[in-house]
């Protein structure tokens, strides 16, 4: 369990915000600390996705982190983007107008494959105190998620896989109608050495197709004894989109 508080400093008017977990022990009142459980404030985190046309997406993904960086200074992460030959966007060129200061244009070829993409920004990866978080398009990011990534995951012990709303369709982040989803864990995230652990992606099962591999990597996880933290995070939305044609996909 998390607590969050507030802490003047002093002779300052500035209130300063902790974060830390505590646990209430059975039959008590006193919440006492953890050992061996805590989140690094500090830990880099890389953005990882895979894609293949879709063009006004990937600018939107970039338009959401650059925006992320802005609202709250925090440079501490890198967005992967891992693409099957898009035709309709020039990916690498348009990370490199953006402003964000760390990204990493991965280009692989032949028919597209969600999980063979994201193992391939997992094996970029090559720091084993940093968080890998795997992201689905399609997706709103508020500029307080990244951190909460971090307070959530915690290398040894924990993995966290976030519930997303989905909107109905015609629907939008300043006109919400949708539901909470849980059936997804599209978005996971595990320091490097955890996704090592377990074996990453399975990309031979899930070759040139996309669905069921979270589930697959969520079920490792669990065999390998750690716990899963899920969460409905405020302002985390998942467009409603078409699956018709998708990725160039007969599924």
């Amino acid at each position: 369990m998390g607590r969050v508080g507030g802490v003047r400093l002093d002779g300052k008017s500035d209130l300063v915000h902790t974060s830390e977990y505590v646990y209430l022990p059975a039959n008590s009142n006193q919440l006492c600390h953890t050992v061996n459980f805590n989140w690094e404030r500090d830990a880099f985190v890389y953005l990882i996705v895979s894609l293949k046309n879709l063009g006004v997406w990937t600018t939107h993904l970039i338009h959401n982190i650059e925006h992320i960086q802005r609202v709250t200074q925090d440079f501490n992460l890198e967005l992967v983007i891992v693409d099957y030959e898009s035709s309709d966007l020039s990916v690498e060129e348009e990370l490199s107008k953006s402003s964000l200061p760390k990204w990493h244009y991965i280009r692989k070829t032949g028919p597209f494959s969600r999980a063979g993409g994201l193992q391939a920004g997992l094996d970029y990866v090559t720091d084993p105190n940093s968080i890998v978080l795997t992201l689905d398009m399609h997706l709103v990011i508020p500029p307080g998620f990244v951190n909460y990534v971090r307070k959530h995951t915690v290398e040894g012990k924990m993995a966290f896989a976030p519930m997303f709303f989905r909107l109905d369709k015609g629907y939008t982040e300043v006109n919400i109608k949708g539901f909470w989803e849980p059936y997804t864990f599209g978005i996971f995230g595990m320091y490097k050495s955890d996704w090592d652990l377990i074996g990453g992606f399975n990309t031979e099962r899930y070759t040139h197709k996309w669905g069921e591999e979270d589930v697959d990597v969520a079920q490792r996880c669990m065999e390998h004894g750690y716990e899963i933290f899920r969460i409905r995070y405020p302002g985390f939305l998942h467009y409603y989109h078409s699956r018709k044609g998708l990725w160039d996909s007969k599924q």
